[in-house]
């Protein structure tokens, strides 16, 4: 869908070209969330969507005195920069809210958390589940952050440099895949 406003062509149906760090954890889910129409990600915002990030910059705000807030992460792919955002990055750690911290979504939180130290290299970083105040401690060594980061970097490759579909690789991952339908039967998007 195209709209017109003041001049300027919205087109709802176009790619966003924009890819989470958690989309990474597998380059399929990568590659299809970059190609997702800007329609399609709208779809998906809803209140609850919204209260979250109210919610997350309202605990983020309070770790403004004693921490660096929403830092911003950037590397470099295809000769392009690509910018990431970590939660807080405080004296020797970085920091990542979660609504939840549960035995569903871990392995995606843990990933995430793991691709901004390794970006940033730092060694230690908590996820803060901001329902039950839950805190999981993660500490890795200098072979595991270079690791995440080479995966990391190797998956973001294989999303955004138009190399062709990636290779289908089911895993721990699909059931949490909201892409999980296309890429399972093989359609595109």
């Amino acid at each position: 869908m195209k709209i017109s406003v003041g001049g300027i062509e919205l087109d709802l149906d176009k790619p966003v070209e924009r890819v989470s760090v958690v989309d990474l954890i597998c380059p399929r889910r990568g590659w299809y969330a970059y190609r997702e129409p800007v329609s399609s990600v709208v779809s998906g915002v809803d209140e609850m969507v919204v209260a979250g990030q109210l919610v997350h910059a309202a605990v983020l705000n309070q770790l403004r005195d004693r921490c660096r807030v929403e830092v911003p992460v950037e590397v470099e792919v295809c000769g392009q920069r690509r910018r990431f955002r970590a939660d807080a990055v405080c004296d020797g750690y970085v920091i990542e809210l979660k609504k939840r911290y549960g035995k569903a979504y871990a392995p995606l939180y843990i990933w995430q958390l793991k691709v901004y130290m390794a970006l940033l290299n730092v060694k230690r970083g908590y996820i803060v589940s901001l329902e039950d105040g839950y805190v999981k401690e993660i500490v890795v060594d200098d072979a595991e952050l270079r690791y995440v980061r080479e995966v990391f970097l190797d998956h973001l490759r294989k999303a955004v440099c138009g190399e062709g579909e990636p290779e289908r690789r089911v895993g721990q991952w699909c059931n949490l895949c909201k892409f999980r339908g296309p890429c399972l039967s093989g359609r595109l998007l």
